[in-house]
């Protein structure tokens, strides 16, 4: 299937015919925004921080030792993981990554202006600047930037500029094939997880007009109207083969986005996004035909 620069005009194309934000990319926003600003409050606020600077860990404000700590973290963790897999896999919207991803395309959209694709990356930049200090504040206290002696400091900000610059290169270089083809955590989700209880189901056969678009767009080179059925995609990168779509699927929607083209808003389009009927999740079940 046709991606990299096809799949950007195709679907920035789509968007283009807007005259505001898609609901996804409002949502999408909204809630990386939220799921970020609430994982920064935990090292932010003592909640949770593993201190390698002076040995501060923290747990629900209290100093504890590093390995206490890790064993209360451990359950919650654990727990979070078992949701993510029962219920969904909602990565499109929630993961920071691939946001940025989307930014990258942003940038690099043909169609364009030039003061847009400096803009872009600038805003990449900042943006991994500001994940690489949260993700740094968990392991490190940031009052060692005021606190700390020389060499401290040295060294945390060799980390900080390393994460920031690690975390930009992968969005900048792979975008959203880093979620096609190396993401641990997709990897690992979709490993466990075969079968889903919300996604992409292809609702309404008769609407479909058999253009496409949906294949063209989609950021993991799936076929959306074949999510049921049996359809696998072959191993790409880390991922192994025998793996489902519904396995492989982030829920980005951007199926979703495609399938909308030419519809009015009283109209069924042919795929469906939300909870699935118990036929729809076994990802054996016979395919519905265009």
């Amino acid at each position: 299937m046709p991606l990299g620069k096809k799949r950007i005009q195709a679907l920035y194309g789509i968007l283009h015919q807007r005259a505001r934000p898609h609901r996804y990319t409002l949502w999408r926003w909204g809630v990386g925004i939220v799921f970020t600003a609430g994982i920064a409050a935990l090292a932010w606020s003592d909640t949770l921080r593993f201190d390698f600077w002076r040995g501060r860990h923290m747990w629900l404000g209290q100093q504890v030792g590093l390995s206490e700590g890790l064993r209360k973290f451990a359950f919650p963790f654990l727990a979070l993981n078992v949701a993510i897999i029962v219920v969904t896999r909602f990565c499109g919207f929630v993961c920071p990554v691939g946001t940025l991803g989307r930014l990258g395309e942003w940038a690099r959209h043909a169609e364009r202006k030039r003061r847009q694709r400096i803009f872009g990356p600038l805003l990449s930049l900042g943006v991994c600047l500001l994940l690489a200090a949260i993700t740094f504040s968990f392991w490190v206290d940031p009052l060692v930037f005021v606190e700390g002696s020389a060499r401290a400091v040295l060294w945390s900000s060799a980390l900080l500029a390393a994460l920031s610059g690690g975390l930009f290169v992968i969005v900048q270089g792979l975008g959203l094939r880093f979620c096609r083809e190396l993401c641990p955590s997709g990897i690992y989700f979709a490993v466990l997880g075969h079968d889903s209880r919300s996604g992409i189901e292809f609702a309404h056969p008769d609407a479909c007009s058999d253009c496409g678009l949906c294949n063209r767009v989609c950021p993991m080179d799936l076929e959306p109207r074949a999510m049921s059925g049996g359809a696998h995609r072959e191993a790409r990168g880390l991922y192994p083969d025998g793996l489902s779509n519904f396995a492989n699927c982030i829920r980005c929607g951007d199926c979703i986005v495609a399938c909308e083209v030419g519809s009015t808003e009283d109209e069924a389009t042919a795929l469906r996004f939300g909870p699935l009927p118990v036929h729809a999740r076994d990802a054996r079940a016979p395919v519905k035909e265009p």
